[in-house]
């Protein structure tokens, strides 16, 4: 027997077998997330395997060993005081927000606890509200009372939901309310220039609103702010965000 002529004979593919073979070859490639496509996501990558589309919020430097990276759509709001971002999903997000000097984590999503072992110098706090959710009047008077304690104390904090956007921008327009006597749709309109997306529903704004009812009755404080102030304080946290993720 011809062992040369056999082994060509068996290492032969039909054609049948080899369009079996392309069929299972997996085509990927990567794309980067900008502002456009999504702005709860930009900063992210979604690969793409075949006619398949995964969205990748792992480590932006997967060839390069760090310690720490900043979760998505993390934002300073009020620089070295309050910081927003989306959930924290793994312990380099969680020490990012700890070289930032965030001390106090309150997070807003049910059931999406941080990763938080290993980390026991920063306090942490829940708020739990379901996804979709409005946060309720009790809800954000806890914040409020969160923020007022985390205060008097020195902390720095740290807020978030699953995206930064929803829970956390109704939390963040009722601080600004709150603290710095913003009106309703001043407070929402800064918090949509710092973080895109927040408070788009009007659920968000009658519930911000309500707030603002419950603050001011029987309440002699003036509320509304010159639009200077709104563009320092806007423009002030555009540069320590900026900084922050250099």
């Amino acid at each position: 027997m011809d062992t040369e002529k056999l082994v060509s004979s068996e290492s032969e593919e039909s054609p049948e077998m080899e369009e079996e073979y392309r069929e299972r070859e997996v085509f990927t490639r990567m794309e980067d997330i900008t502002e456009q496509d999504d702005k709860a996501l930009a900063g992210a990558k979604r690969e793409f395997r075949n006619e398949l589309s995964i969205f990748i919020p792992e480590n932006p430097f997967p060839d390069i060993l760090v310690e720490a990276y900043p979760p998505l759509k993390f934002s300073w709001v009020i620089p070295k005081k309050l910081a927003a971002m989306a959930y924290p999903r793994n312990k380099e997000n969680v020490q990012f927000i700890v070289n930032q000097g965030i001390t106090h984590l309150v997070t807003l999503s049910a059931g999406k606890t941080p990763p938080l072992d290993g980390f026991s110098r920063l306090r942490w706090t829940e708020i739990p509200i379901e996804e979709f959710g409005i946060p309720t009047l009790e809800q954000i008077t806890k914040f409020i009372d969160c923020c007022r304690s985390s205060d008097k104390k020195g902390e720095v904090l740290g807020v978030h939901c699953r995206q930064g956007r929803s829970r956390s921008g109704v939390m963040l327009s009722c601080y600004l309310v709150h603290f710095h006597r913003f009106l309703p749709d001043q407070a929402m309109n800064v918090v949509r220039m710092m973080r895109p997306g927040s408070c788009d529903f009007p659920e968000h704004e009658e519930i911000v609103g309500q707030y603002f009812q419950q603050l001011t009755e029987d309440n002699p404080l003036k509320f509304g702010v010159s639009p200077d102030v709104l563009e320092e304080l806007i423009t002030a946290a555009k540069e320590a965000t900026k900084k922050a993720l250099e």
